[in-house]
């Protein structure tokens, strides 16, 4: 019996030495939503919207030609038809191209915000961990569930909202 005992209390002292303070985090979704994040994308959202004016712009010329196509498509020659398709061809494929480019700049205008918004975020996120008393916090996206009491996301976008 005493070894029952002896046991039983070794295994819960035994727990609640292994008890951690844990925390989840999305320091990409923190970044971007805070103050200072928000001020930063401005300019990068700037121009992901004029591209996408533009983008849309060729797009319409792009409708326009295959609506005109479509309309003379029994008039035409075979040579002009032939020539008028490889243009809404070569339309097509600027098309691709410049979707590819404007996607490739977004990503490197937001790579590069969050490097810039980085340094204060690690300062901020460090703060947070000492005042919790954390011994771990996990990427939000690693984690498989966590319950949403242990997400310190929103009050990390908090601490970068008071420090501006």
């Amino acid at each position: 019996m005493k070894k029952i005992i002896s046991f039983a209390f070794v295994a819960l002292f035994s727990v609640q030495a292994l008890a951690s303070e844990i925390a989840v985090l999305d320091f990409r979704a923190a970044l971007l939503q805070s103050q200072a994040g928000q001020e930063a994308a401005k300019a990068p959202r700037e121009q992901v919207d004029q591209m996408k004016a533009r983008l849309d712009q060729e797009n319409k010329t792009l409708k326009d030609m295959i609506e005109s196509l479509k309309r003379d498509e029994l008039t035409l020659s075979s040579d002009d038809l032939k020539k008028r398709r490889a243009e809404i061809n070569q339309k097509q494929a600027q098309l691709r191209q410049m979707v590819a480019a404007m996607q490739q700049k977004a990503q490197q205008m937001e790579q590069q915000l969050i490097k810039d918004l980085t340094p204060k975020g690690e300062s901020a996120l460090k703060e947070l961990i000492k005042e919790k008393k954390l011994d771990a916090v996990i990427s939000r996206q690693a984690a498989i569930f966590t319950n949403e009491s242990v997400d310190i996301t929103a009050e990390l976008i908090e601490k970068l909202n008071k420090e501006k």
